[in-house]
């Protein structure tokens, strides 16, 4: 007797229940919501290999240098050392600074070209309606 009681009283629950309906864009919404985090935790990911980038980047340049100087520093000194050459035989190279305002601009361009390829093979294409 009491299960039946129960019984009617689930079902007399069930049957006062509304309906529950989900908005029409409920899908979209929520893939827009996924497709968000997703984005996100790739953001984060990709910063993190960037900087590990860098860090292990630094830390090789200033291993390397450290060893060359450890290993190669009497002849590094002497190479740079200035030598009077004959005044017949002197070689006339330009200022280290014009090669600089040279290639810095060289250098802009090719990193400019270099980006518009790589966004136009890499952004997404956006669908049309």
């Amino acid at each position: 007797m009491n299960e039946e009681l129960k019984d009617r009283g689930l079902k007399k629950a069930v049957r006062e229940q509304t309906t529950f309906r989900l908005p029409s864009n409920f899908t979209y919404r929520t893939m827009q919501k996924v497709e968000e985090a997703i984005r996100l935790r790739e953001k984060k990911s990709e910063r993190r290999i960037l900087l590990a980038t860098i860090a292990a980047a630094i830390f090789l340049i200033g291993v390397s240098g450290t060893g060359l100087v450890l290993y190669f520093g009497d002849s590094i000194r002497e190479a740079f050392t200035p030598t009077t050459l004959p005044q017949s035989e002197s070689i006339q190279i330009p200022c280290f600074y014009l090669l600089l305002i040279l290639t810095i601009p060289l250098f802009i361009l090719f990193d400019r070209w270099m980006r518009k390829l790589y966004f136009k093979h890499h952004t997404p294409k956006l669908p049309e309606f």
